[in-house]
Formats: structure tokens, sequence, C-alpha cells
């Protein structure tokens, strides 16, 4: 077999990975890598933002939002530094993007030339953000470094993986690769643990399942469903999985969330009265949990991925290292044909709480809560909407129903902004035939507005909404009620966001009102166009609906 370039035997195996899509931006230190994708456009597509930024959060949307891998290619120094903020959201909330960067040719790295693009400690910075993280400095270990990669993003907790290469290996002559290497099997509860995760359960009289973020791509969303209702037992979800289970189900109780921005959540009183919480695929991650006042009840079994966060904020019962989606499977296996459920009294007790929940909310926030249900009410069951760290996003972790998995996308882990739009983007590439509405504040939309430009170039037609306080909202909301009103910093001076939408050949359009906002939506949506909707809240959302 004729031998291939290092940059073609890269690509040959991505596709034999099931790869099909690339996000990334050509520069002088991959060139080799962009010549081989011309050869292979029939395998393997690109798509070329205008920010590694932007093209980090595209990468991080599709892998949400399919379950699948997202690839993200940079450069050398700038290209693979400003993909930072994109890769560490991903780390931290568990998605998994593989990550492909080059640096100088062998023999130059570290030595102070003053190369083109040279950067300082390159592969040290990007093993910060990533999970799995390897050199690859000879053409004959670039193919098993590519299927190493592939176990990674594959097993354990999801996490971004890396792999850099040297820019002159990439025209480097390289040999066949050979088959795939079987993919590690998903683990699962041992004969001993299930045992004890039965006898908790059959002990229970008021079980509670909390499902966590891992579940977001286990794939086990219907076996969790099954289980619940088998068990009688309601369902809670933690930060990151607020689309791993139905909101409209009977036995959802919906997010964990609540004090601070979400408002009061009567969940917390209830989950210490329960004798017994099953956490799946959950790290009951401190800033969801503890700092927010949430008790668990003595008996609490945590089933996770990571030794890492096995028993690290709460003491547990009993600590299982597997994922939760394979442990739901296998409980539901041993309890089928079985009567387990918890009984009618159980069931008006959480008929009972939804109502309550809700009723709180209304109480609260009554004009956010009319506002994101009539949003809801015009969006397509199956649409998957991203969210940016914005005021209507915290409304919307509570009062914005969710139904099917992978379908509310938003930066829980690193919290930070500039996500929503991109992340729309990776998102409508990944799933072409369903609607995607990202949700957005001006100060963030305008860390990638200029993506606007690739979604017309590539027909990824998203809509977006605009929400625009002129503002960075939340900070300007925690100034007003913990500083006095001593504003400085938050107040923004933004341009005619119609107009730029119109520039880049993008419908645009402008409202007041929630509604004027739905019927502008509801259109959109259903239009073979991106759209941006500039909606203008000068008074703040909590004067929108």
């Amino acid at each position: 077999m004729a031998k291939r370039t290092g940059g073609e035997a890269l690509v040959e195996r991505l596709a034999l990975h099931g790869v099909d899509l690339l996000f990334g931006i050509i520069s002088i230190h991959n060139l080799e890598l962009f010549d081989a994708l011309y050869r292979h456009q029939n395998r393997v597509r690109h798509i070329g933002g205008r920010s590694e930024l932007g093209c980090g959060f595209m990468a991080d949307g599709y892998a949400r939002s399919s379950g699948r891998p997202g690839v993200l290619v940079t450069s050398t120094g700038p290209g693979a530094a400003n993909s930072m903020h994109s890769v560490g959201e991903a780390y931290h909330s568990s998605s998994p993007v593989l990550h492909l960067t080059t640096t100088v040719g062998r023999g130059e790295r570290e030595t102070g030339l003053g190369l083109i693009h040279e950067p300082k400690q390159q592969f040290r910075m990007l093993r910060s953000v990533t999970g799995h993280a390897r050199r690859v400095e000879d053409p004959q270990t670039l193919v098993p470094a590519v299927d190493e990669a592939f176990a990674a993003l594959s097993s354990g907790r999801r996490r971004p993986a890396v792999l850099q290469f040297p820019t002159d290996l990439l025209g480097d002559r390289c040999g066949p690769g050979g088959d795939l290497p079987a993919l590690p099997e998903t683990p699962g509860a041992g004969e001993e643990e299930l045992e004890q995760i039965l006898a908790a359960l059959r002990r229970a009289e008021r079980p509670l399942i909390w499902a966590g973020e891992e579940l977001s791509h286990s794939g086990a969303h219907g076996t969790l469903i099954l289980l619940a209702e088998a068990l009688g037992a309601p369902v809670v979800t933690g930060d990151g999985a607020k689309d791993a289970f139905p909101e409209d189900h009977p036995l959802s109780l919906g997010t964990c969330l609540g004090q601070r921005i979400w408002a009061r959540n009567p969940v917390h009183d209830f989950i210490p009265e329960c004798d017994l919480v099953l956490a799946l695929g959950s790290g009951l991650i401190h800033r969801s949990t503890v700092q927010l006042g949430v008790r668990f009840p003595d008996q609490l079994v945590q089933v996770v991925l990571d030794p890492d966060y096995l028993g690290r904020n709460y003491p547990v019962s009993l600590g299982v290292l597997a994922d939760g989606g394979a442990v739901a499977g296998q409980i539901l296996e041993r309890i089928r044909g079985r009567d387990v459920s918890t009984g009618a009294g159980y069931r008006d007790e959480i008929r009972n709480l939804k109502r309550r929940i809700r009723a709180e909310l209304q109480r609260e926030w009554p004009s956010e809560t009319r506002a994101m249900e009539a949003i809801r009410s015009v969006l397509p069951r199956e649409t998957v909407t991203t969210w940016d760290t914005t005021v209507p996003a915290s409304r919307a972790s509570r009062a914005f129903q969710v139904y099917s998995p992978r379908t509310f996308l938003n930066p829980y882990g690193w919290v930070g902004i500039g996500f929503s739009f991109p992340a729309a983007l990776g998102a409508k590439a990944a799933n072409s035939a369903t609607p995607v509405v990202c949700f957005s504040g001006d100060g963030g939309f305008q860390y990638c507005m200029a993506e606007l430009a690739t979604s017309v170039q590539y027909g990824l037609n998203v809509t977006v909404v605009l929400f625009n306080d002129e503002a960075w909202g939340v900070l300007k909301w925690m100034q007003k009620n913990s500083y006095g009103g001593r504003y400085l910093g938050t107040d923004l001076v933004n341009p005619d966001f119609v107009k730029i939408a119109e520039g880049y050949g993008v419908a645009g359009a402008r409202v007041d009102s929630l509604a004027e906002l739905l019927p502008v939506l509801e259109e959109a949506v259903g239009a073979d166009r991106t759209t941006l909707i500039d909606v203008r809240i000068p008074r703040g959302f909590s004067e929108f609906g």
C-alpha cells in the first residue's frame, strides 16, 4: 500500500472513527492537514469559523447535541491559545471534544528563536483543560495516538482530548493504520454493588432519583424513564442534566437549582425528607449543591465515573465507580416484573409538590415565568436550545420546560459567556433537520458575533434571540442588590444588531415586548434561514413578560 502523508493518515483515521465534520481555522502550520481534507471532502467536511474560540464552542455544541465527539482544529501558538475558553468549558462541562493542533517543527520547540507563531509551553497550557493529552512526535505513532484519544473520549468521565503535532510531521510519510481497536466497554456496577443498591431500594419507601450531568452522553434517557416509572420514584436533575428527564413527566421535579439567582425551590426541602437518594451519573458538584444549601438523607448512593467526585462533597452510604446509565439498566433488568412501586400515596405527594414548585415560581418570578412558558409554547417540542450566562438563562433553568435529551445546552461548567451562538451552529451541524434556537445576551453575543458569517457560508440556519439590556445584566443586578446600586463597568454601548445581521445577509428583527416576540419567533423557527431577533429589555428581563 502506498504511504500517505501524516495529514492524510490523520483524516482517514478520523473518518474510520465516524468523524464526518471538523470545525477549525486554516493556518500556515496546518496546511498539510487542510490539503488532506481537500482530497477527502467526500468523507470529512470542514466548517471554518471566524475565531478559534467560536470553533471550539461549535465543536462543543456538536458534541453535546449529538452524543458524538466534536472535533476542533487549531494551529500553533495564538490559534491554540484562542481556543482555551471554549475547550475549558468543554472540560468543566464534561463534553467530548477532540482538539487537534500543531506546534513548530521538531527540533524547534522551546528554542526561543523567534519563529512564526512560536509558543511557550503550549502543551502544558493545553493539558490544563483536557482529560487526555498527547504529543505526537513520530509519524508511525500518529494512528495509535488517534485511537488512544477516541478510547479516552469514550471511557470514564467525558473530557476533551488534545493531540499536538509538529507541523513538519503532517507532511511526513506514514504507513497504513490497520483495523480499529475495540473501544472500552461501558462500566456497570459489580455484582456485590448491584445487590447493595437493590437492597437499599427494597427498603426505601420514599426513594428519589438524582439524574446527573454524565447522563447527557450516556444515551440512557429511555432507561431512566422506565426505571423511575417502575420504582414510582420522582426525578430531580442536577446542574448540566436538565434535559436528562422530560420535564412534563408526572415524576419530574425539575432541576435541583434554587436560591441565589434561581429563586426558592421547594425541592430543597423535599430531598432530605426522602429515605434514599440514588444519584446516577452525578458528581454532586459543589456550586449547585453545597453552595445552594442542598441536603441529602443518610442513605445516599452515588454512581459516578470520575473517582475524584466520589463522596467529595457529601458522605455516601454507597459509592459506585460506574456509568449511571449502565447501572440504571442493570437495576431495571433485576426488578423487571416485580412490584417495587412506592404506591399511590407517594405519587400524590409528588403531584402536590409539582404544584408547589410551579406556584413558587409564579410568586417569585411572575413575569419571567410567563415569558418562558410563552416562548416554550411556540417552539416545536424537539427544538434544541442553547443559552449563554444571562439573567434569562437563569430563569430558563427553572421555568423553561425541556422534553428531549440533548436539547438544552448551556455553559454550566466554567460558566463563561460567549457560548450560546457558536454552540447553536455546532448543534445545527449535528441536527440539520431540527430547529435550533440560541438565547443570548447582548454582551455575550458579541464574543462570537462574527460567526454570523459562518452561519451564512455553511447554511447553518438558526434563530438568535438576543436579550438586549445594554449591560452585563447579571453583574448589574448584583451591583444593584449587593452594592447599593454603585454601577461601574456593567453598562454597554451596543451597535445596531439588526443592521449588523442584515450586513451579513441574515434576517433581522427588533421587538420590544413578549407579545411582539412570539409571532416573530414562531415564524423565524419555521423559516429556512438564520434570523436575529433583537429583544429590547431596557428595564431588565423581570419586566419583559
